[in-house]
């Protein structure tokens, strides 16, 4: 994200000078429908862009969720390609584990994954990620898109960094060709660790530059976020819960989940039905660890619209809609 609008170079995560470091103060939200909610969340005043949607933060046991502050983004482009319309973003999303797991020979094995990307010099163009990985201990891997049936190397090596995270560079997006230029982009690959098991969530972060000194000029700037969870079988009943995140609407979700029904509603507005999304649930799982979503007024023999995965009281959630992909994760919290 860059640091100032209209630029691309640098970015907030520039450490130059202090300047990647934000601060602010946080207060206790009071308006969530239940106490344990009330509990783990917190408000961080003045974070936002938007007055009337601030940003949060959820706390759980080895987990935070939530938004961090938003920025607004513009860009004319280089001789006019990369062009970024002038967008703003009230918060952007997060995630981050208290432990992390960086040791690759304990996190190869097999993966589902499901995930959201945009591209800002493509019209904000969204893309879903819907694919399996396989990891090995060497840090490379296989990713095979479910919708196409290919399967491809993406990026170089995952490499462990000194931030906690797995880091793959020159990571092939999912929007192809890259606006400018070729495939610049990374993958982060964060794995948190979690009541027991392992929570892998990857961030693609794009690249862009108009000035030498900072690289390449390009725009390879499609970025994202997905969750990963372990090829494994889920039982129905095992993950019963309620649940808190951001969907990738920017908006907050929380979700009921009782053996194979799930509601997911706004915490702040709960008691309006519109705002609500009912769901029944296929735990029969063709693929083992994917279970099969369906909203709940559908036709009995109605197609699943979307899937959802669990590992270590994470979810990830991936639907067709009409308006376009829609991804949400959520974290157990009772």
């Amino acid at each position: 994200m860059p640091r100032t609008t209209g630029t691309v170079q640098p970015t907030r995560s520039d450490p130059t000078n202090g300047q990647n470091v934000m601060e602010g103060a946080l207060s206790q939200e009071t308006g969530l429908p239940t106490a344990k909610l009330n509990q783990c969340a917190f408000r961080l005043n003045g974070a936002s862009l938007d007055p009337n949607r601030p940003a949060r933060l959820f706390v759980g046991m080895g987990v935070v969720g939530g938004t961090i502050p938003g920025a607004r983004i513009r860009f004319a482009g280089i001789g006019g390609a990369g062009a970024v319309p002038d967008t703003t973003f009230p918060y952007f999303q997060f995630i981050g584990f208290a432990q992390t797991e960086t040791d690759l020979s304990k996190i190869a094995g097999y993966y589902n994954g499901v995930g959201f990307h945009e591209v800002p010099s493509k019209n904000f163009q969204t893309v879903a990620q819907d694919y399996r990985m396989q990891l090995a201990a060497d840090g490379s891997f296989t990713v095979c898109d479910n919708a196409t049936g290919t399967c491809a190397r993406k990026g170089n090596n995952f490499v462990p960094q000194p931030s906690g995270a797995l880091l793959s560079t020159n990571y092939k997006a999912e929007v192809q060709p890259p606006t400018m230029g070729g495939t610049l982009g990374k993958a982060y690959l964060i794995v948190g660790k979690l009541r027991g098991a392992l929570v892998p969530v990857m961030i693609r972060v794009g690249y862009a530059s108009d000035n030498l000194a900072y690289g390449p000029l390009g725009a390879d700037d499609e970025i994202g976020i997905g969750m990963m969870s372990p090829s494994v079988a889920i039982t129905q009943g095992t993950v019963n819960g309620e649940y808190v995140g951001v969907d990738s609407n920017f908006d907050y979700r929380t979700t009921a989940l009782v053996n194979a029904a799930a509601t997911m509603l706004d915490p702040f507005r709960p008691s309006d039905a519109s705002l609500a999304n009912p769901y029944r649930l296929d735990y029969s799982q063709n693929v083992p660890g994917v279970v099969a979503v369906t909203p709940r007024d559908a036709a009995a023999n109605a197609a699943p619209t979307g899937k959802l995965m669990f590992t270590g009281g994470v979810f990830g959630f991936l639907e067709s809609r009409s308006s376009g992909p829609y991804f949400t994760v959520g974290a157990f919290v009772q």
